[in-house]
């Protein structure tokens, strides 16, 4: 993969991916974070600006913290193969 001169990965199922369609839907690790976001969401609702960006940075540490480590990966267009399979790169700290 070659996003920023990162190099693919297989996603596991910690991962969060960013994508759209079914493989990103339906990925164990997306399903997760969408438990820990909604998990903090009434916080996140009552929060000011500089408190929801703490929120924001929590939840990622949580998603890092898992074993195995779970990443932000994006979609590499660059590297779609001709079976129509996906490659995944890691996301930059701002994407995610």
């Amino acid at each position: 993969g070659n996003v920023n001169g990162a190099m693919s990965v297989v996603p596991n199922n910690n991962d969060v991916l960013f994508g759209r369609g079914k493989i990103a839907l339906n990925h164990p690790g997306n399903d997760q974070f969408r438990n820990i976001v909604e998990s903090w969401k009434e916080d996140y609702t009552k929060a000011k600006l500089k408190e929801k960006k703490e929120i924001a940075i929590e939840i990622i540490k949580v998603i890092e913290s898992m074993d195995p480590p779970g990443r932000f990966l994006i979609e590499d267009a660059n590297e779609r193969s001709g079976d129509c399979s996906v490659s995944w790169v890691p996301a930059n700290r701002e994407k995610a």
